[in-house]
């Protein structure tokens, strides 16, 4: 007796993944946004992370930039520039200790992780003390 398997390849779950986040963004919930995330699959059985967040909700990423900006003394409303392109801080990722500090640009999707050397030269709060400039 013979068996045959099926597997799903990763270019068909990028495709099923596409497919579904389309499918939940013409759904036109009210007031929700939804997400589908990462894939784990085994075989052919896949599982689909999709996060639902609440308009106006802040993210746990969010939360943690407040709280990290306001104790290292970060100007969360400062612009910086990362390959010509204006960027802000946008979260904070608490797992990530080398490079726990995100920043998106403010025209367009692009992001990028920041050191925390990285993050207090762009966003340290700027005081002039005694005729110096310090970073903080």
């Amino acid at each position: 007796m013979v068996t045959e398997y099926t597997f799903y390849t990763r270019q068909e779950l990028k495709e099923l993944r596409q497919t579904l986040q389309s499918v939940l963004d013409k759904a036109g919930i009210a007031g929700i946004t939804i997400d589908v995330g990462n894939c784990s699959y085994e075989g052919g059985e896949a599982t689909f992370k999709v996060k639902l967040t609440k308009e106006g909700a802040q993210s746990a990423e969010e939360k943690n930039l407040e709280r990290m900006a306001n104790s290292l003394q970060f100007d969360i409303t400062k612009v910086g520039t990362i390959n010509g392109q204006l960027v802000k801080l946008v979260g904070y990722n608490i797992k990530a200790s080398k490079m726990p500090w995100q920043v998106g640009a403010i025209t367009g999707d692009s992001k990028w992780k920041l050191t925390d050397q990285q993050a207090k030269r762009m966003f340290g709060k700027v005081e002039e003390v005694m005729g110096s400039t310090l970073v903080r």
